[in-house]
């Protein structure tokens, strides 16, 4: 285990390829690898072509084909190409800037095409991002423009899926003052050229002394070394709890489901293995009338 590597991808949800939040990402990205015991990747989504879900179901496990692989079965997306990506690293961070407010759109439609991760698709994918490192950059042109709200979503949908939410807590080689410790927290407000890729940087600030690059950088850096520990920690854990007697429970989201599933499906395959018990909407409706007649 002493040689153990973890693999840590950072995915930029700006639609703009080079600018401030590529960067910063890339700013963290180079603090994670000095730690060592690590491999990254960084990638910007304005390279791939997402479609936003619209709750069609049709890659829900009563219907999807047991199995398929990743995709989004109504558009012709790049998430079949995208999805596979972030399950095969032990870490994952993701950066944004706050457009009008919150979230940009394209990123947004990121985080939805990964929700097949979740316990509610029902598929062999379900469950495939647990136990996996999560940290976020968000970014604006105000100190307080919505970065901290956009973060708690994002986190919360992190979580949802499985994943560790990882902070920049301070640390030796970076104390405090920092922009933050729950995450990248970041402001480009006292930047020469507040959307110019180095706003964020010591160097790009306008003010003497440059507090607020000097309190970015402090977090990014943080944040990165944070991904490293938590991700490998995450990793050895998972090796070392194997090793052990521990009966971990099989994750199921349904064992009983009132959906009659397509012939091949996920939850078809489970229904013939015993796992999961169809009943009928009649059955359903008759146990109701029952409960409420006594």
């Amino acid at each position: 285990m002493a040689n153990e590597k973890v693999k840590i991808l950072a995915v930029s949800g700006s639609p703009r390829r080079k600018g401030n939040t590529a960067t910063m990402m890339q700013y963290c990205l180079k603090a994670a690898e000095e730690m060592g015991n690590v491999e990254t990747k960084f990638i910007s989504l304005a390279d791939y072509k997402l479609v936003p879900c619209i709750g069609c179901m049709r890659c829900f496990g009563w219907q999807a084909p047991a199995d398929d692989p990743y995709k989004c079965y109504k558009f012709n997306d790049d998430t079949e190409v995208l999805a596979p990506m972030v399950a095969e690293y032990d870490g994952l961070i993701v950066g944004f800037p706050i457009y009008a407010a919150g979230v940009p759109s394209l990123f947004r439609c990121f985080m939805e095409k990964m929700h097949h991760y979740g316990p509610m698709s029902f598929t062999k994918h379900a469950g495939g991002l647990r136990f996996k490192a999560f940290g976020c950059i968000s970014q604006g042109g105000r100190v307080y423009g919505g970065q901290e709200t956009a973060m708690r979503m994002i986190y919360a949908d992190a979580v949802g899926l499985g994943m560790y939410p990882v902070n920049a807590w301070p640390t030796v080689m970076d104390s405090e003052p920092q922009a933050g410790h729950t995450g990248g927290a970041l402001s480009c407000v006292d930047g020469t050229a507040v959307y110019g890729e180095r706003a964020w940087r010591k160097e790009g600030c306008r003010t003497v002394p440059p507090s607020m690059g000097s309190r970015n950088e402090r977090t990014l850096k943080n944040l990165g070394r944070n991904m490293v520990t938590t991700a490998l920690t995450l990793k050895l854990g998972r090796k070392a709890l194997k090793e052990t007697d521990f009966q971990e429970p099989e994750n199921i989201s349904f064992t009983k489901y009132s959906v009659k599933p397509r012939k091949g499906s996920y939850v078809a395959r489970l229904m013939e293995e015993g796992k999961v018990q169809f009943i009928s909407k009649e059955e359903i409706e008759a146990r109701k009338t029952r409960v409420i007649s006594q």
